[in-house]
């Protein structure tokens, strides 16, 4: 059975209106096959590549820590390394697909516990306002830590609006560019990686990525 969080009333009427169904559906994407890079698991917009402190503390974009340990499990394994946050808009794909040939580690489902809405992507209106770190605190996550060949890496997903469900793909392992999972509604997605010599980041802040494209070259 694959992991999902709960399905809202809300959502249940995007369902009735084909909404959701227009957001996930599942597209060819072109995935960079080259086992000498990562790739995007998303169709999305980077709005910050930070660091993560000791004991796996997201530092925002704004300055306040976030505790990556309420949304996955060995938060530890990225101490001293970074994330990249990606947020999809509306008229991105909303589903995603698997960056590196990898197996599953763990997964950790939180429902989420705002009640009013915490939307991503409002820091372009209201810059003073870190809705980042409230989103991580209060809406519905999946976390799941994968490990590679040589490296361990994290896919958060995060739910917009604390009004959608995600969707994660349950399997012991993936091949790169495998479907991984779909959100409805809105959402942000987070990569957090390890402190690995030599990864080098082919992209940054404020770059439009797609599905597929490389977003790291692999030491």
């Amino acid at each position: 059975m694959d992991y999902s969080t709960r399905h809202t009333l809300l959502e249940r009427l995007a369902d009735v209106i084909g909404l959701n169904s227009r957001f996930h559906k599942y597209r060819v994407d072109e995935v960079n096959f080259d086992d000498s890079v990562l790739v995007s698991p998303v169709e999305a917009k980077v709005v910050c590549v930070e660091r993560i402190e000791e004991h796996g503390k997201l530092i925002s974009k704004l300055g306040r820590k976030v505790d990556l340990s309420g949304v996955i499990d060995r938060a530890d394994l990225f101490s001293g390394g970074f994330y990249v946050n990606f947020y999809l808009s509306p008229m991105d794909k909303h589903y995603w697909r698997i960056p590196y040939n990898s197996e599953i580690v763990s997964t950790k489902v939180n429902e989420g516990v705002a009640r009013i809405p915490v939307m991503t992507g409002l820091e372009r209106i209201f810059p003073k306002t870190d809705f980042f770190e409230r989103s991580i605190k209060k809406n519905a996550t999946i976390g799941t830590v994968f490990r590679a060949q040589d490296f361990s890496y994290a896919i958060v997903a995060v739910g917009s609006l604390n009004v959608n469900s995600i969707h994660t793909i349950k399997k012991d392992c993936f091949e790169k560019g495998d479907i991984g999972g779909y959100f409805n509604f809105g959402s942000s997605m987070l990569l957090c990686f390890p402190d690995v010599a030599g990864i080098e980041s082919l992209i940054k802040v404020g770059d439009k990525v797609d599905i597929g494209e490389e977003i790291l070259r692999l030491p």
